[in-house]
């Protein structure tokens, strides 16, 4: 039988061609030399399971994350519409009041850029953490472009004292009212028009277990931008709770605010305290992993006057009270097309008392003054209901980036003066169509 011919390696060889028998007989001479006692042979070790090799470890948290949302949309309507009683399409929360807008009848549109928002998270999965976000949101700005403000939204720090409680204190979303509804319009968020709540400076503890949710919160009364204490400071903070029962990714709950408030007498007057109150129930239910429903009912006195966007506001002559409520849907028909709706409806249960939100100069001669004329007052958004529909389409190429097309429709009653009851309509509505994409990091 012919041997298998031996091939020679023309290079040099080297350490890393010997065997480990060879290794271990030019090892063991050198080590008796030196006067090593050479302990027993050891058992090779097996080697590391297929899961052992296969895991990665896991990735350490950054200790600084920026995350944020671009927004810019295309805004278009087939009459007047309004941001917050402003008359501007910045967040559109209602019909316009024909008694302040420009060509009230008119077609209209507007390119936005104002609800792009950024934040950083610091030490986001520690037990000591910070959350600072901004967007650049000025409802008396119709279309700015570069002349927008950064907003502060959120500042606040949080203790993890437990993985399950969790103590802040700074500005953040009120307590109560959790929920929110799906929309392109993410500041307008059909608040005014069944959505309630808003940011508040706050101390808040949550409790977050496996089945349930509890919290409190105690927070200032509402937002004082003069150099002066005013009421807000000499009264009474807000009282905050929540409660929720969680089962998988669905929950159910309830929460209410209040507090003591104090409108301040003029002429000679007292001061009139007067109570400041939300209540609502709430449910969000995930049927399906791609499907979403939630539900949320508030009703409230003098809520709007606490910083809630929402319509009861109180005077020194009078509470007043409200309604509201909204139900929004998202479906996940495929990795890159979505479908949700949403609606909502807020009413007046004090229709006689709610205070236009405008009010005209007195003019010299006593003449009727010309619609488009007056100028917001500040008692109040001055709404004796608003009510709103839209339908969105998402079409997402990548998970950080979707396209949305989103048509509303609008049914608004704004009180008005006496000078305009029967030249203008007080019911008024408004279709329109918000467009563009939502890039998110």
């Amino acid at each position: 039988m012919p041997r298998t011919p031996v091939r020679h390696s023309s290079r040099p060889l080297s350490p890393l061609h010997l065997s480990p028998l060879c290794l271990a007989l030019l090892a063991a001479p050198m080590a008796h030399a030196e006067g090593a006692e050479q302990p027993p042979a050891a058992a090779t070790p097996p080697p590391p399971s297929a899961a052992a090799q296969s895991t990665p470890a896991a990735p350490e948290a950054p200790l600084v994350r920026v995350y944020g949302t671009l927004n810019p949309r295309v805004v278009v309507g087939n009459s007047a519409l309004e941001s917050f009683t402003q008359q501007t399409m910045v967040a559109v929360t209602a019909a316009g009041n024909h008694a302040l807008a420009t060509k009230p009848e008119h077609d209209r549109f507007s390119f936005q850029v104002q609800q792009t928002r950024f934040g950083i998270w610091v030490n986001e999965k520690g037990a000591f953490r910070g959350q600072v976000e901004l967007d650049f949101v000025d409802f008396a700005k119709a279309t700015p472009t570069v002349q927008a403000n950064p907003r502060l939204r959120i500042a606040r720090a949080d203790w993890k004292v437990t993985p399950e409680d969790t103590l802040s204190i700074g500005q953040d979303w009120d307590l109560v009212a959790p929920l929110a509804p799906y929309t392109l319009n993410l500041v307008g968020a059909l608040f005014q028009g069944g959505n309630e709540g808003f940011m508040r400076l706050q101390v808040r503890y949550l409790h977050t277990g496996p089945h349930s949710e509890v919290g409190a919160a105690i927070g200032f009364p509402g937002a004082n931008p003069t150099a002066r204490d005013s009421q807000l400071e000499l009264g009474l903070p807000t009282f905050a709770v929540r409660g929720a029962v969680l089962f998988g990714k669905s929950r159910v709950g309830v929460s209410a605010l209040a507090t003591r408030l104090t409108f301040a007498g003029t002429g000679g007057a007292e001061d009139r305290e007067a109570l400041a109150a939300h209540a609502d129930v709430f449910g969000e239910w995930v049927p399906f992993a791609s499907t979403t429903l939630r539900v949320e009912l508030n009703v409230g006195q003098n809520t709007a006057n606490l910083g809630m966007l929402s319509l009861p506001q109180g005077s020194f002559a009078a509470d007043n009270r409200g309604v509201s409520g909204f139900v929004s849907a998202r479906h996940t028909l495929s990795e890159r097309h979505v479908v949700y709706a949403s609606a909502g409806f807020a009413r007046m249960l004090t229709l006689d008392r709610v205070v236009p939100a405008y009010g005209y100069a007195p003019a010299p001669d006593g003449s009727v003054p010309a619609l488009g004329s007056g100028t917001l007052s500040g008692t109040g958004p001055g709404l004796l209901r608003n009510g709103s529909v839209r339908v969105g389409y998402e079409y997402r190429p990548s998970p950080s980036l979707a396209l949305v097309v989103e048509p509303f429709f609008l049914n608004t009653r704004h009180a008005l003066q006496a000078v305009d009851v029967g030249r203008v309509q007080g019911s008024t509505s408004a279709a329109g169509l918000e467009t563009g994409m939502m890039f998110t990091f």
